[in-house]
């Protein structure tokens, strides 16, 4: 039988791809606004998982009490605690609370009234790319669960909508409840209380658009606009090494004696050195300090990065019976 913890994980992810599959419907009716009351929800399932998993599936931990009784609802079940609680009881880094809280915001509205706007469609995506990379990150963290296999993205805005800079006047126009959102992100954004430990408040789309002729390394997607080459249009998408190699070995360690309890750490140094890890791509790269540190190549004391598949791999290698 499956744990109560795993039943509530694998809950919560279905959720959030849920989410994202409305979210890319781009016919869809009121997307922005379903993928918000979606995504909380699988917010609010992974949070209990989380304490019912820290706390050995302990399902009193998420009962609401009433002095010394729990208290039950009309049907006779009993009552349990809503997300704003089970997010404050976890180890949850400030900002993704902050992003958390503004699709609260964005599903209430949307749920007791409506949040229609036109400056809906760029703050959804904003906060719920976020909120993916950040649930992302927290479910490998806390479950040790991977998300690559799926199509865990939504996508972006610039394939429905023309984008649009927002000016004073043009918030003044929007309702109330947008408006205000709107003005929390930009306050959080100048006091730079917007990213932390790699986690965001919201994710915004950076775009370049360049002559073929200036073009000197391959792109990710490539559009003719014209039938004439020098009028091509290239979109470039600027991808961080931090991104693609997220975990330092001492975040690497922690999953892999998770995964592999009574691991050594000298058998997963042997691993990257028999298999030459460190000189390949496809599992780690050197995070060099400046150009001229690589120009000179990697030494013992230029630190590494590793990715999913890096950890995949290492506890496939050191698990027992190998």
């Amino acid at each position: 039988m499956k744990a109560r913890y795993k039943f509530l994980c694998d809950h919560s992810i279905g959720l959030a791809l849920s989410a994202i599959e409305v979210y890319n419907k781009p016919t869809f009716r009121e997307r922005e606004q379903v993928f918000t009351i979606l995504m909380v929800a699988a917010w609010e399932s992974l949070f209990k998982a989380k304490l019912l998993f820290d706390n050995r599936n302990r399902m009193s931990l998420l009962w609401v009490k009433d002095g010394h009784r729990y208290k039950k609802n009309r049907a006779g079940e009993r009552l349990t605690i809503g997300l704003p609680e089970a997010m404050n009881r976890c180890p949850v880094p400030t900002v993704v609370k902050e992003n958390i809280e503004r699709l609260i915001e964005v599903r209430n509205a949307a749920v007791h009234l409506t949040a229609e706007s036109p400056a809906l469609p760029s703050l959804v995506f904003a906060l719920g790319a976020a909120s993916l990379r950040n649930y992302a990150r927290l479910v490998r963290t806390w479950f040790n669960v991977g998300l690559n296999d799926y199509e865990f993205f939504i996508l972006p805005l610039g394939f429905a909508y023309p984008f649009k800079t927002l000016s004073l006047a043009d918030v003044k126009h929007e309702p109330e409840e947008v408006a205000r959102l709107l003005g929390l992100i930009a306050q959080a954004q100048d006091e730079k209380r917007a990213d932390e430990d790699d986690y965001h408040l919201v994710c915004e789309i950076e775009m370049q658009l360049v002559s073929a002729k200036k073009v000197t390394e391959k792109t990710d997607i490539v559009a003719g606009v014209t039938g004439d080459p020098a009028q091509t249009v290239v979109v470039k998408t600027k991808v961080r090494p931090i991104d693609q190699y997220p975990l330092r070995f001492s975040d690497l360690w922690k999953q892999v004696v998770a995964a592999v309890p009574g691991a050594k750490q000298g058998a997963v140094f042997e691993v990257i050195r028999v298999h030459r890890m460190k000189d390949d791509p496809k599992y780690c790269c050197h995070n060099y300090r400046s150009k001229a540190d690589e120009l000179r190549g990697p030494d013992k004391l230029t630190p590494v990065l590793y990715n999913d598949d890096a950890l995949r791999f290492i506890i496939k290698q050191i698990q027992p019976g190998k």
